[in-house]
């Protein structure tokens, strides 16, 4: 089969995995059985389709590996199978192309499980990397990648193999970046393993200073180099000789003669045996900044009023000394946290976030796994963890924290809405300046106010409950706010406030976030007679309001049922028709269209 051919299967195939996944599994499941015999016998079955020169024979097994995957119970077998196709070093692309993605999909199969594999298949493989078929190199380096993420050990054997070969100075630049991408995978999944199994290093200190003579050389090529910092990288993550390296590394930085390549490799290993940590500057979901600390090491940014000194951190708290945006005080790790240095200037949109790095294993892992995953990933993470930790404060959260959740994940912050408004007692704002887009208002308002730009529906059950439970602030008499500072010990609400934020934030919800039972929300909060302003006269309510969206999502004109639309710009802007009854019987017009239409057989999908 021609090169080109060969590369039109491997799209077929992967383009008809991509069909099977919509495909029900009961026909096919039928033809399997869940035993670990019958699977084996039906993955080899479905495998010897794949390589048929008929279309529908293809298919079919693509269709009954795709339907075992799908079988709970059959899944730890076919996993098992599947390895086992994967490793074996015959195994076409184009099966590979197939079962890669079938295979990520399963859990993982129990390590003593796992197919044994050979150094001198390793040493073949590479090889391999650098052979004239494309297929064969892709499927080296897949091959190369699975066995590595399979075990420790094999990750190790394949990372040493790999950092040999990479010391060629004949390899073509291709080569090269193939196997160190190949050989960091390799590498980092070794470093993510308990240090207690690593294998105690060879290294000799005599071995040491060659690395870094050869680091710091003006004379040596840039592979040699390479080289070297690689040995030395691999070195630094083992705690006993990290204290050694440091040591090695500031009396070579005393030189006057070295190169300021050569300090900088320098530094950065000397950086890397020392306890460190990072500062991250999120802003607007954005990771935008990283400073990395050392631990008790005052850092003085350019044009920064003061040091960034963090004396102490670990897995949950940091003790920051001196900072430009952080006031002293201790610090929760590993959640977003607001600006609070009170010289500093307040930015809602500006968050940061404290990671601990007190070695170089942890170090490399932040960089070559935390930081490669995408924004959106990571700014998920984030969000899971600051609710966790929220929730477990039980306390009401200050105006700064609350203002920091329109940065986070909407959904996230959804589910952790709705179970703090119905557990944690309202408290008013404090911080005037903090926040402008909730006005003078409580913080219950301010969480509210998040929600009506980034909530969704997980927390309307929760939000609806706390409004019926008067939890939430209603709009007051008084729209002028008064003159002077607030009590913080009352529980009552500032005056000032127009909207009934905790409805217009699901009402908001439910204009943005539709979801399929909609239309019976908005039924069962028609006899909700709470207004949500208090301009104009009369103002618009919340049962009128979900009377109108309830009527023209069904293509109902809502002036036919006694609805009209208060003029009000700001809800509007907010996707909220804003309405009140306008006669008594309006209401009850309503309920009687919608019992009716409950009653209707509805119509079958198209």
């Amino acid at each position: 089969m021609s090169l080109a051919s060969r590369w039109n299967l491997v799209c077929f195939l992967i383009s008809l995995l991509g069909a099977c996944l919509a495909l029900p599994v009961g026909a096919l499941a039928d033809e399997t059985s869940t035993t670990d015999v019958g699977i084996t016998s039906a993955v080899a079955k479905s495998v010897a389709e794949l390589n048929s020169d008929h279309f529908d024979v293809r298919r079919h097994g693509a269709e009954a590996l795709q339907a075992l995957a799908q079988q709970p119970a059959a899944q730890p077998a076919l996993a098992i199978e599947l390895e086992r196709l994967l490793l074996a070093p015959d195994t076409p692309y184009e099966v590979r192309a197939l079962c890669e993605p079938i295979l990520s999909r399963l859990p993982p199969p129990a390590e003593e499980n796992s197919p044994p594999i050979a150094v001198e298949e390793v040493d073949r493989l590479m090889q391999d990397v650098d052979a004239a078929s494309y297929g064969q190199r892709m499927g080296a380096a897949l091959r190369l990648q699975w066995i590595a993420k399979r075990n420790p050990q094999w990750a190790a054997t394949v990372a040493e193999k790999l950092k040999q070969r990479l010391q060629d100075p004949q390899l073509t630049s291709d080569t090269r970046r193939r196997l160190a991408d190949v050989r960091e995978a390799a590498w980092v999944r070794w470093l993510a393993s308990d240090p207690a199994n690593w294998a105690a290093p060879t290294a000799t200190e005599k071995q040491v200073d060659l690395w870094l003579q050869t680091l710091t050389s003006t004379t040596a090529s840039a592979v040699e180099q390479e080289s070297a910092d690689r040995e030395l990288t691999d070195l630094v993550v083992y705690e006993a000789w990290a204290p050694k390296l440091r040591e090695a590394v500031e009396k070579l930085l005393q030189s006057p003669d070295l190169s300021s390549e050569a300090i900088e490799r320098l530094t950065r290993l000397s950086d890397l045996s020392r306890p460190a940590m990072v500062a991250e500057i999120w802003q607007e979901r954005t990771n935008n900044t990283l400073q990395y600390l050392l631990v008790d090491v005052p850092q003085y940014p350019e044009l920064a009023l003061r040091a960034t000194h963090f004396s102490r951190i670990d897995d949950t708290t940091a003790h920051c000394v001196s900072g430009n945006s952080l006031a002293p005080g201790d610090y929760p790790v590993g959640v977003a946290i607001p600006i609070t240095h009170p010289e500093a200037d307040y930015s809602e949109v500006r968050m940061f976030q404290l990671r601990n790095l007190p070695n170089a294993r942890r170090r490399l892992l932040y960089d070559l796994v935390q930081l490669k995953l995408s924004q959106e990933q990571r700014l998920h993470e984030l969000s899971e963890r600051t609710t966790a930790w929220m929730t477990a404060q039980k306390r009401c959260l200050s105006e700064r924290e609350i203002a920091l959740l329109r940065h986070l994940d909407g959904p996230i912050v959804s589910r952790f809405a709705g179970p703090y408004l119905l557990s944690i007692d309202d408290r008013p704002k404090t911080e005037a300046e903090v926040a402008q887009f909730a006005g003078s208002a409580s913080r219950h308002t301010l969480l509210c106010a998040v929600l009506v730009e980034i909530g969704t529906h997980e927390v309307l059950p929760s939000l609806v409950e706390a409004a019926r439970r008067d939890r939430l602030p209603v709009p007051t008499e008084d729209p002028m706010p008064r003159n002077g500072p607030l009590d913080d010990n009352r529980r009552d609400v500032p005056p000032g406030l127009r909207y009934h934020f905790g409805w217009l934030a699901a009402f908001a919800i439910a204009e943005r976030d539709p979801w399929p039972g909609l239309d019976e929300w908005l039924a069962g909060i028609l006899d909700v007679s709470q207004p949500i302003s208090k301009l104009p006269d009369p103002p618009p309510e919340v049962g009128a309001t979900a009377a109108a969206m309830l009527l023209t999502r069904n293509g109902e004109n809502m002036a036919d049922f006694g609805i009209a639309e208060v003029a009000d710009q700001d809800l509007r802007g907010w996707g909220i028709p804003a309405s009140r009854f306008t006669t008594p019987a309006a209401r009850q017009q309503v309920r009687e269209w919608w019992q009716k239409r409950q009653t209707q057989p509805k119509a079958p999908d198209a």
